[in-house]
């Protein structure tokens, strides 16, 4: 394995720099990791609508079916609803949901894409949790989700006055 000390060296060998503060300000949290997104005129917002290419990518090829409340509940979920990835620190994952994992009903009414849709936009105005009934193996057991923000979905905003250079990088070649 390597050493963050061998890593800065390695790093300063191919060009020199003070890469251990460049480093540090990163793992530690000092520096957002949108900078650079932002340095080329961009920012990152989440709106209560999916992108163009989220309500795509839920329509055809491998996505058809799923349901995204990743960047809400912090979970994916198969068209049969079956858990596939849940995200760090969501809450989801604050619940003891982990992959695999099978939503059976939301809030007493069997899982539907659409059901647990309608309970987080319910949910963002009111107080009480959302309550999914979770099969795990030959286990049932319901979990509580204590959210309150709403459908969130990424999408990227220009910042006005700032040049955009994202654009040129982005677009195809001709």
């Amino acid at each position: 394995t390597y050493t963050f000390e061998d890593v800065v060296a390695t790093l300063d060998g191919v060009y020199p720099y003070d890469w251990a503060k460049f480093l540090r300000d990163r793992l530690d949290g000092k520096v957002g990791l949108t900078g650079g997104l932002e340095a080329s005129g961009w920012k990152l917002v989440y709106t209560d609508e999916p992108s163009d290419y989220a309500k795509a990518q839920s329509k055809d090829g491998r996505g058809a079916g799923t349901a995204d409340f990743t960047y809400s509940l912090g979970l994916g979920i198969g068209k049969d609803g079956a858990i596939g990835d849940v995200r760090w620190a969501s809450p989801a994952f604050n619940a003891g949901i982990g992959s695999g994992t099978t939503v059976v009903a939301v809030n007493g009414q069997a899982y539907d894409k659409d059901v647990l849709e309608d309970a987080v936009k319910a949910a963002k105005d009111g107080k009480a949790p959302i309550e999914l009934l979770l099969k795990e193996f030959d286990r049932y057991r319901t979990v509580k989700l204590d959210w309150h923000g709403g459908l969130r979905y990424p999408h990227l905003e220009r910042i006005a006055g700032k040049p955009d250079y994202l654009t040129p990088i982005l677009t195809a070649r001709k």
